[in-house]
């Protein structure tokens, strides 16, 4: 039954994350169509501009198809006009050869009728002969004056047919020729459709390079571009943990070097005690014995207490670093009752240990997990390099060693885990410390789904010995503006790097 109703209440919330999706884009889209209508107004331009644009492609081409057809019925006529004139030539001058035979007959007859005989010839001869002879000579001298006036001006129609420089058309015009009156019309009712249409389209590119045509455009350009980044940005990072977890980490597995920071540093007298975790945690001095601890923790004071810039001025980076300044120094006295209560405050749900250590090699702890030292431990860094600092995203270990006690703040729950010989496996962001004389290794998480649902780690930290580590129960969510968490996130990355 709770299989049941776990499946139908995941399917109810992504039905309802999706109905909440398409219902927001639906209001954006009103939102845009009565707020925006210039850019509505381009969205439907650049659409007809598109039209336009084929349009015009269209007529251009069917006016290129009726210019060849023109022209190759132009170009046919002047050829055939050219046979024409040739043979017209050809004709005329055969006819004024003719013509030139008939008016040196027709003259010889002339001469012959009205010379010194014609009065005879006139005397004899019913009508006027003479008369006569001379009107065929002067229609013979005519006829052969017109077939040299046609074959000028033949030869004339001979030379712009040949002329190289002039056009099909121009040859025609100058031959006073038409061509097709019904193609010449059709030829000019598509020109100014085709002129028509490149005005609308140059109004049209015009509109485009408005502000929201640029938008518009734009968007069309990129948006298959932005799409697929946006795919790959949803699918990179399960695929980059898949990758991480059944490639990268087992050969770490394999390559790691296990760090022993204490490795034959162990004495007979070294003694290590924890206190339980409390809200309050209150420290009673004794004479001579030296609490240095973050100001804005101690509360009620018995005692003299004074101010402290710096915890360690051997390690001053590390101090200031680890919030380790400004501190409230509290010496005990002798025949007089000093103690300090310590509390967090601005957590309610943070808890307080004290740890007790005597000739210790050193307790690993993270600096900003320090809210108070009693007496004078060393403060100690370890450097260690290799992929298994690639895994745990850490590079250095900071250290206190010697004799002496830290007061240690945890979110949740501070609590001290002994692997007792054996392994524990604890999440990186939860382990606030460890005894420097545990083994420490890295290892996979063991649980996939849960790890690529973002809700595990990959890296689980291993540590093998006899010896306490320390872990809180949660970790501090920080900041809720997004600004402010990317600056934490960062600084806290090189904080993790250097051990803090």
């Amino acid at each position: 039954m709770r299989l049941v109703s776990a499946v139908l209440g995941f399917v109810l919330r992504k039905l309802g994350l999706l109905a909440v999706t398409v219902l927001a884009m639906f209001l954006v889209y009103l939102l845009v169509q009565v707020l925006a209508p210039p850019l509505r107004q381009a969205v439907a331009d650049r659409g007809r501009l598109d039209r336009v644009a084929a349009e015009r492609a269209t007529l251009e081409a069917d006016l290129a198809e009726l210019r060849r057809e023109a022209e190759a019925g132009r170009q046919e006529t002047v050829g055939r006009l050219e046979t024409q004139v040739g043979a017209e030539i050809d004709r005329t001058r055969d006819d004024i050869t003719r013509t030139q035979e008939t008016v040196a007959a027709a003259r010889t007859t002339a001469q012959d009728v009205c010379g010194r005989l014609g009065w005879a010839v006139d005397a004899l001869s019913p009508g006027t002969p003479c008369e006569d002879a001379k009107n065929a000579v002067r229609a013979t001298e005519e006829s052969l004056a017109t077939l040299e006036t046609n074959l000028t001006r033949a030869q004339e129609d001979a030379a712009v047919i040949a002329d190289p420089d002039l056009t099909t058309e121009e040859k025609l015009q100058r031959l006073g020729a038409g061509g097709d009156p019904v193609l010449q019309r059709e030829i000019d009712n598509t020109e100014s459709a085709l002129n028509q249409k490149r005005a609308e389209e140059d109004s049209l590119l015009a509109a485009r390079r408005s502000g929201a045509g640029y938008v518009v455009d734009q968007w069309s350009r990129s948006w298959r571009w932005l799409l697929a980044i946006g795919v790959l940005v949803l699918l990179m990072p399960p695929l980059l943990r898949t990758v991480s977890y059944f490639v990268l980490m087992p050969v770490v597995r394999r390559l790691q070097r296990p760090v022993a920071l204490a490795a034959g540093t162990e004495q007979a007298t070294t003694d290590l005690r924890t206190s339980p975790a409390e809200r309050t945690l209150t420290v009673d001095l004794d004479d001579g014995e030296v609490l240095s601890a973050r100001s804005e923790h101690v509360r009620p004071v018995q005692g003299r207490v004074r101010s402290r810039l710096l915890y360690d001025w051997g390690s001053p980076f590390i101090s200031f670093a680890a919030g380790l300044y400004g501190l409230s120094r509290v010496t005990g006295e002798d025949g007089v009752v000093t103690s300090a209560t310590l509390a967090t405050p601005d957590d309610p749900s943070a808890y307080l240990m004290r740890i007790d250590f005597e000739d210790h090699p050193g307790l690993v702890m993270r600096p900003r997990h320090v809210v108070g030292v009693v007496g004078s431990p060393r403060l100690e860094t370890r450097w260690r390099w290799g992929i298994q600092a690639l895994a745990r995203w850490q590079v250095r270990y900071v250290l206190f060693a010697g004799t002496g006690s830290l007061v240690v703040q945890g979110i949740g729950d501070v609590v001290a885990t002994d692997p007792r010989g054996g392994s524990v496996r604890m999440e990186q962001n939860l382990v606030m410390g460890f005894d420097s004389r545990l083994v420490v290794t890295v290892d996979r998480t063991e649980v996939f789904w849960p790890y690529l649902w973002g809700r595990t780690p990959l890296v689980d930290d291993r540590f093998v010995g006899g010896e306490p580590l320390f872990w809180q129960k949660s970790t501090d969510q920080g900041s809720r503006n997004p600004i402010a968490r990317t600056f934490d996130a960062l600084f806290s990355a090189v904080g993790k790097v250097l051990g803090f």
